[in-house]
C-alpha cells in the first residue's frame, strides 16, 4: 500500500460464527464502504450455496463491506472485481470460475459475495474471504500459502495477520476502479484482466450442474463473456447455473 492508500476500520475477532453475517449485521446498521471484519476461527463458516466452510485456527477469514456506486446491470460483475483485488496480492493464485482461488491447481481461497440492503433501503453487499494459510483440508485436496512457502513460491506465508490490511486494502481498490469504469456489462473495466487470470481457458472442462452436481456438458472452456457467463463450446452458462472442472 503506498502512502496515500485509505485506512478502513477493521475489527478482528478470535472467533466468530461467520464473518459474513457478522459484516452483514455492521452494514445494514450503515458501516462505510470498505469496513471489515477478520476472525482466526470461524465456528459457521459457509461457502457458495450454503457449503460449509472449514475454518481451523490459522486461516485468515475476513469479510468486507462494499458500497459500489454501480447499476443493477452491473452488480454481477462484483464477485469478479473482487477476485481480482485478491489475486493482486495472493499473486501464485489463479482465478477458478466463478469464485474460488487455485494455486498449482489446487484451492487456496474461496469467495462469497452477498447482497443486502441497509436499514435506510440502500443497497450493499458483502465480500467474505476465507485463505487457506497454515492448514489446508487434504480431503477436499486444497493448499495453504505455508505449503507454497515451503517451496519457495511465497514469503512470510505464517504472518497471517499481515495479510488482513493488503487483502481488505486491495479489495477495496479493485471493487472502486470497476465501479469506476464506463459500460453497464458486468465485466466491463476489468474483463480482460480477468480472462488473463482465469483457469483452464482453451482447455477441456467438464460443467457441473449448480444445484446437485451433475455433469451437464463437457468441451473446451472458450471465455467468460461480458455478461460473467462461462462459454463452453458456444453455450453460454451463469454463475447460478454452473461451475466448472477439469476434464
Amino acid at each position: 500500500m503506498g502512502p496515500d492508500s485509505p485506512i478502513f476500520p477493521i475489527t478482528l475477532l478470535d472467533s466468530v460464527g461467520s464473518t459474513n453475517d457478522e459484516a452483514l449485521a455492521a452494514g445494514r446498521a450503515g458501516a462505510p464502504h470498505g469496513w471489515t471484519v477478520a476472525a482466526r476461527a470461524q465456528t459457521a463458516g459457509r461457502g457458495r450455496r450454503g457449503h460449509v466452510w472449514e475454518s481451523p485456527r490459522g486461516n485468515l477469514y475476513l469479510s468486507v463491506v462494499l458500497r459500489p456506486q454501480v447499476g443493477p446491470s452491473r452488480l454481477p460483475g462484483l464477485a469478479a472485481a473482487c477476485g481480482l483485488g485478491v489475486t493482486d496480492v495472493l499473486r501464485e493464485a489463479r482465478l477458478k470460475w466463478p469464485n474460488d482461488l487455485l494455486a498449482e491447481g489446487r484451492k487456496l481461497a474461496g469467495i462469497l459475495v452477498e447482497a443486502a440492503r441497509d436499514d435506510s433501503g440502500e443497497p450493499f453487499a458483502v465480500c467474505g474471504l476465507g485463505v487457506n494459510v497454515e492448514r489446508a483440508p487434504r480431503e477436499l485436496g486444497a493448499i495453504c500459502l505455508a505449503e507454497l512457502c515451503d517451496k519457495g513460491v511465497v514469503a512470510d506465508c505464517h504472518k497471517r495477520d499481515n495479510w488482513l490490511r493488503p487483502l481488505c486494502h486491495s479489495i477495496v481498490a479493485r471493487v472502486d476502479a470497476w465501479a469506476a469504469a464506463e459500460g453497464e456489462r458486468p465485466l466491463d473495466g476489468i474483463r480482460d484482466d480477468y480472462l488473463s487470470r482465469l483457469c483452464w481457458l482453451g482447455e477441456k472442462v467438464r460443467v457441473l450442474a449448480a444445484d446437485d452436481g451433475a455433469e451437464l456438458a463437457r468441451g473446451t472452456f472458450e471465455t467468460v463473456d461480458p455478461w460473467g457467463r462461462a462459454v463452453v463450446d458456444g453455450v453460454a452458462y451463469a454463475a447460478e447455473q454452473a461451475s466448472l472442472r477439469p476434464a
